[in-house]
């Protein structure tokens, strides 16, 4: 009874690690209606320009706040403007959506008019470096922060993983 308890034990714990693991995101993947998927290694994304942002709120919960003093940030329309979208002409695009999935299959949405028409998508960031600490080192390693939400951290992500592009059918 003690060896069998010990095995549940192990394996309880063992689960446990692999999925606060699984956060630890080291690449985005833009995929889906794209002409060719694109991946970004944390070094690549810290080579894209980025901005300081000061005392910004990371947290991932509208109920909860994490205050940052001072983030460096790429701007996610960089990222996306890096790839080719696959449509027929380009009213179609309007149809297009991204969905945002995180390494522990968390999920948001953001439309393509969304991103490219409107305030959202210029503050729509890649976090680079949190108080002094780079990308690399960070537990969560991608974190993607949506600052113009009206409720602070609704659709941040840690362990930002893949960018599915979609259209609505």
């Amino acid at each position: 009874m003690q060896k069998l308890f010990f095995v549940l034990t192990i394996l309880l714990v063992g689960n446990t690690l692999a999925q606060t693991k699984q956060l630890a995101s080291d690449q985005l993947i833009i995929g889906g209606k794209v002409k060719q998927e694109r991946k970004f290694s944390l070094d690549d994304i810290s080579k894209y320009p980025s901005i300081q942002l000061n005392d910004v709120n990371t947290s991932c919960s509208p109920r909860k706040t994490e205050k940052a003093k001072s983030v460096k940030a790429v701007l996610l329309k960089n990222l996306l403007d890096s790839v080719k979208f696959s449509y027929d002409n380009s009213r179609s695009l309007g149809q297009f959506y991204f969905l945002f999935i995180s390494s522990d299959d968390y999920r948001t949405v953001f439309s393509f008019n969304e991103i490219y028409n409107t305030e959202t998508g210029n503050q729509l960031w890649i976090v680079t470096e949190i108080d002094g600490i780079p990308l690399k080192d960070m537990e969560n390693r991608i974190l993607m922060l949506s600052a113009a939400d009206i409720k602070g951290g609704s659709r941040n992500m840690k362990g930002l993983s893949r960018i599915e592009v979609r259209s609505a059918e």
